[in-house]
Order: C-alpha cells, then sequence, then structure tokens
C-alpha cells in the first residue's frame, strides 16, 4: 500500500499594529549631557529597518524650573546639556513628536558608594574558569528601599563595559554591609578592573526587570523584543526615562590583592 500525503501552506494574516514611538533614555550624576534616543515600532515580521524620529521638541525640568532643552545631533538621538544631576531631584521630560504630547517623570537615587573591592582566586569548577572573581562592597543605606545593578571594565583588554543582567534590591539586605559578587567573569592576574555600582531609581529597576527576559540582556529594546516591557512613559509611547547614580572603583588583581578562602 502506497500512502502519500499533502502539506498546505498556511499563511497567517496578522492585524496591522500602528508604529508607536520608542523614547529611551537616562539621566545620572557623572554624565554632563542627557541623551534621549527617538525611534519607532515595525510589526514582529517587517523588521527591515529602526525607523529614527527626527524634529521632535524635547525639554527637560527638574523640580527647582530649570529647564533644558535638547537638540537633535544625529537622526532621532537629542543632547541636552543637564549638568550634573543630583541625588533626589525630581526631573520631569516633555517630548513634542508629530503633534503629539509625551512625558516621563524621575527622581534621582540616593548614591551608594563603594566601600572597597577584593577578589577571589577561584580553580576551575562548573561555575567558573580558573582566575578571579570580584566583589563590591558597600553599606546599603537603611532608611530607603534601593535597588542596584553592576557593570565591569577590564582596562588591559579595553572592551566594552560588561552589564550584568542581574538587579539587586535591599529587600534582605536592608541598612546592612552588602557584598555583591561579580559572576559572569573572571579575571586574571595583571588585569586592572573598573566596577561600577549603579543605584538605579525603582522605575529603572522595573523596566530592566521586564526588559531583559524578553531582550537577551540588552540595555534598550529592539525590532526583536516580542513584548512590550514597563514604562513610565505616557500617551502610549514605548521605551523609559530613567534616572540612576554611579560610583566607580578600581583594583588591580595580583595574588596579594585576593581574598584567600
Amino acid at each position: 500500500m502506497l500512502l502519500t500525503s499533502c502539506e498546505s501552506v498556511i499563511e497567517i494574516e496578522l492585524d496591522y499594529m500602528k508604529p508607536k514611538l520608542v523614547i529611551e533614555g537616562v539621566i545620572n550624576d557623572l554624565n554632563d549631557h542627557c541623551i534621549i534616543k527617538l525611534s519607532k515600532t515595525t510589526d514582529y515580521f517587517n523588521q527591515k529597518t529602526n525607523p529614527t524620529v527626527s524634529d521632535a521638541v524635547i525639554t527637560l525640568t527638574d523640580n527647582s524650573g530649570a529647564v533644558v532643552k535638547f537638540n537633535e545631533i544625529e537622526p532621532g538621538k537629542y543632547s541636552g546639556e543637564s549638568g550634573q544631576a543630583k541625588s533626589l531631584v525630581k526631573y520631569s521630560l516633555n517630548i513634542i513628536s508629530e503633534g503629539e504630547l509625551y512625558g516621563a517623570e524621575a527622581t534621582i537615587p540616593q548614591k551608594v558608594n563603594i566601600d572597597s573591592l577584593t577578589c577571589l582566586y577561584n580553580p576551575e569548577s562548573i561555575f567558573y574558569e580558573v582566575g578571579y572573581v570580584v566583589s563590591c562592597h558597600f553599606s546599603d543605606p537603611g532608611e530607603s528601599r534601593n535597588f542596584y545593578r553592576l557593570k565591569t571594565y577590564n582596562i588591559n583588554d579595553c572592551t566594552k563595559a560588561k552589564n550584568s543582567k542581574d538587579l539587586y534590591n535591599d529587600d534582605i539586605s536592608n541598612g546592612k554591609n552588602v557584598e555583591l559578587q561579580w559572576s559572569y567573569d573572571v579575571y586574571q592576574q595583571n588585569d586592572t578592573v573598573i566596577v561600577e555600582l549603579y543605584s538605579l531609581d525603582e522605575q529603572t529597576y522595573d523596566y530592566y526587570k521586564t526588559l531583559f527576559p524578553i531582550s537577551g540582556g540588552d540595555d534598550m529594546m529592539s525590532l526583536t523584543n516580542p513584548a512590550n516591557p514597563s514604562t513610565n512613559i505616557s500617551n502610549g509611547a514605548l521605551g523609559y526615562f530613567g534616572a540612576y547614580t554611579i560610583s566607580r572603583d578600581t583594583i588591580f588583581i595580583s595574588p596579594t590583592s585576593a581574598v584567600r578562602p
């Protein structure tokens, strides 16, 4: 008996989704300029380009009434000379694009400084390669809820900052001495490692927390995100306007600097 089968091609027509404005930007206490990026979404199966948005009017106002105006420095990228942002200052972002008004608010959180950096030598295991694991030590403020993230740079190989996808809060460490271990890479003798401790506002923490699982760890939305992360922007726009402070310290990896188990 000869069995035959036929396969039909089923074409699924997806509903057209009107493009939405995507707003992405942060303000922090280390950079004198605030950068805002504007783009638009596209259909999930029509990802040819990431369309940028030009000719928007953008202003940033702090709670003292000081206003910063933005200039478009390249298509879809706007820069404003915000000066050094200060902890506990609230900023309001307003954007007028294609006749629509969008807004967002963010407050620079209390800065938490790195107290010290240490490194621990680990032999090869199922968790690490052979090398030194770096830890960041700091004192968590007890009077508020705090949110953190780490980044590291290896000066010797001039690599791009390695971003941790792990986010931390102080729900179980409020007011205590904290050690956060960089668990993504090991370092070797004579490496010089810069560690940055980011103190995030809660909105930025929530944005990253919902973005990372759908973006593979990227800091920004992309055309391939299958879902939309949380946002603090009004009028149906996507993305976020975040705020954080940065504490930075450096450690030189050597046998004398290692903490022995």
